[in-house]
């Protein structure tokens, strides 16, 4: 707070102006950001990824990958704080729900699972996300986890440190639980002031922010990357359904943690998000790949597939020719796809034109 002193034709007036977020400045948690050139490269290169997921989008393939999302997310976010089953363990984990299980790594499993499964309802919900719905996240994650059941669900009464879970080491203080209550309120107000700032910038920002605050006794990390795809989902995001960007966090968590200490350095956000949005590209352009060869062997297996396809372009396109059909689908034999053009045109889901050599296709 300072004062300022206004002279008024004899008269002084006083006016005491509070900084905004002051318990944030207080406890040195960075909360500004640039678009730097490295960040809006980074934003462009996850922009160019969304059309080629979208595609997918309302075909087989969607399935698979939401599926596959589901289980690397649930993975390596717990992976990052020390889980030790692998996506094969998971997924058995995952399909055996009905059996009884103490093990640790078995429940947060099934923990994360279920928190996965609440995110997409509060996604559906228009009200704005509160510090009980955080809590009610890390209640999942921490359930039968914790042995203190009063650390369930519930701010923090005890001092912590961010710690890499991987080797112990004391990353940064965290703030006395004294403090937790005006750091949470300020991290919404955060949320609400910058409602027209980029979505994936705000769900980075916001990932910060809420490690540095570290509002619980345990789950934090999980809990906010929970929250960073629900921020993603509210915002219609929906390619983030579809993108497990843990599965880059955890490949490079050392760079993780490093972020997080110089943000506090440079007293800036743009060390995280920049990070972040790199690791979210990174598993974005993973999937499109996958994706790929996915659709190469259910191409080669399956005609559906491929006509379905070929129908795609019809959409695509007023006019298409064979041609284009072989750019679409270059690992397919030329013959092969025009015997799936003369079976669309036999079944009226397409019109022909022209001569064999020079036909061209329309939409039926």
């Amino acid at each position: 707070m300072f004062i300022r002193q206004l002279d008024f034709g004899g008269k002084v007036a006083e006016y005491r102006y509070m900084p905004k977020y002051p318990s944030l400045k207080q406890q040195e948690i960075p909360f500004t950001f640039e678009y730097t050139n490295k960040l809006v490269k980074l934003l462009t290169r996850i922009a160019k990824t969304k059309p080629y997921i979208e595609d997918y989008w309302g075909t087989p393939l969607e399935v698979e990958l939401l599926r596959q999302a589901k289980i690397r997310a649930i993975t390596f976010s717990n992976q990052i704080e020390g889980n030790k089953l692998e996506e094969r363990g998971v997924t058995k984990a995952l399909d055996e729900q009905d059996s009884q299980s103490d093990e640790k790594d078995i429940i947060e499993v099934r923990n994360y699972s279920d928190a996965l499964e609440y995110i997409e309802t509060l996604a559906k919900d228009k009200k704005r996300v509160t510090t009980r719905d955080l809590c009610d996240i890390q209640k999942l994650i921490t359930r039968d986890v914790l042995k203190d059941k009063k650390q369930w669900g519930n701010i923090r009464s005890i001092p912590v440190d961010i710690v890499d879970a991987n080797t112990g080491k004391k990353i940064d203080k965290c703030p006395e639980p004294h403090f937790l209550k005006e750091l949470l309120d300020e991290l919404w107000l955060w949320i609400e002031d910058n409602q027209e700032t980029d979505p994936f910038v705000r769900a980075f920002a916001f990932h910060y922010l809420a490690v540095a605050i570290h509002p619980f006794a345990d789950g934090n990390g999980r809990t906010t990357r929970l929250m960073q795809h629900l921020l993603l989902l509210k915002a219609d995001e929906k390619i983030a359904r579809y993108v497990p960007s843990e599965t880059a966090i955890m490949a490079t968590r050392d760079q993780y943690y490093s972020s997080i200490r110089q943000c506090k350095a440079l007293g800036s956000l743009n060390p995280i998000i920049e990070y972040l949005a790199e690791c979210f590209a990174v598993a974005a352009e993973n999937v499109i790949e996958e994706s790929k060869k996915l659709i190469k062997k259910s191409l080669d297996r399956k005609p559906e597939a491929r006509q379905q396809k070929i129908l795609s372009l019809s959409k695509q396109n007023k006019e298409f020719s064979i041609q284009n059909v072989l750019t679409a689908l270059p690992e397919v034999p030329r013959r092969t796809l025009e015997r799936d053009l003369e079976k669309l045109v036999k079944e009226k889901k397409l019109r022909a034109k022209g001569d064999k050599r020079s036909r061209i296709y329309l939409k039926s």
